[in-house]
């Protein structure tokens, strides 16, 4: 599954360790890898807000182009 995430990245062909590499030059506390990875992918759906603002922050975009809502959607569901 693409996520919009991953769809950006692809867009402005930015790898997850580039991404990872930016968010690390940039913030004394990065984001870990694995995390950066599932939440690239998907597979992580809940993670802190500083993580969504370090993301936004480095690629320069709003929160909305990466919040993925239906899949948020689905998980209320459940």
């Amino acid at each position: 599954m693409d996520t919009k995430l991953k769809r950006i990245l692809k867009r402005r062909k930015i790898s997850q360790r580039k991404l990872y590499s930016l968010i690390e030059d940039k913030y004394e506390t990065p984001v870990g890898q694995y995390a950066l990875s599932e939440i690239v992918n998907g597979k992580k759906l809940n993670y802190h807000l500083i993580t969504l603002v370090k993301i936004c922050t480095v690629l320069k975009i709003k929160p909305h182009s990466v919040v993925e809502t239906e899949l948020l959607n689905q998980e209320l569901e459940k």
